[in-house]
């Protein structure tokens, strides 16, 4: 179970979070929902102790107090998909894989691209080097699938996207929770969220809690907006 406690989060003196309490079970799906700028992202960047912010109150998995450890070692258990994934030149992809892969296999990882509509040559251009936005986003899918992680954090992976990507996620999330894992979806579309098989819809307005329950919330949200709240 990946847990969280009074959390209050602060980025540049700012309070962007206020008295976050949740918990994550495995084997589920997740969907964190707001509007821009309610923290969504904070959120997820808070579960990883990204330096540039300040917290308050405790984050736990499987029992391990995890506030303060390194992200690097967090990553170990933990994936999260960027919102807008940094592209590094001067690094190769097969590179990059064959780094942080307990086990580097070439033919599986072509035959997963080729699936997921990457580029043949991504193994040999720098990491997101040259990928359009849906391309990154196809390449952060196959990482989360790939590293294998507890637990599954993807941040508006299904936007700038098309419809046979989108398939391929639904797919993928589906096997997620098949495998045990904790998936948090974080987005912004409506048509799509509302086909997947989604166990708790998280809405967060102004860094607070304002629901935690099914996903029939997603009606009413499309029909009237988050005045709802």
């Amino acid at each position: 179970m990946l847990k969280i406690e009074g959390l209050n989060v602060y980025s540049d003196n700012k309070k962007i979070l206020e008295n976050i309490n949740l918990e994550f079970e495995y084997g589920k799906l997740y969907l964190i929902f707001g509007p821009n700028g309610s923290g969504k992202t904070t959120l997820a960047k808070a579960i990883l102790n990204d330096e540039s912010l300040k917290k308050e109150g405790k984050i736990f998995l499987d029992n391990v107090d995890i506030t303060n450890e390194r992200t690097e070692n967090i990553a170990k258990y933990i994936y999260y998909s960027f919102q807008d994934p940094v592209e590094i030149e001067n690094i190769r992809t097969r590179t990059l894989l064959m780094y942080i892969l307990d086990n580097f296999d070439e033919k599986k990882i072509l035959n997963l691209g080729k699936d997921l509509g990457l580029p043949e040559d991504f193994l040999d251009r720098g990491v997101n080097y040259n990928l359009s936005g849906g391309e990154k986003k196809r390449f952060s899918l196959l990482l989360s699938i790939l590293l294998n992680r507890k637990v599954i954090i993807l941040d508006e992976i299904d936007s700038g996207v098309d419809i046979e990507f989108l398939n391929k996620l639904k797919y993928y999330l589906d096997q997620f929770k098949k495998e045990n894992k904790i998936v948090i979806l974080i987005s912004h579309n409506f048509k799509f969220v509302k086909e997947l098989d989604i166990d708790k819809v998280i809405i967060l307005i102004d860094g607070k809690i304002k629901y935690v329950g099914d996903k029939n919330i997603l009606n009413k949200i499309e029909e009237y907006g988050f005045k709802v709240f």
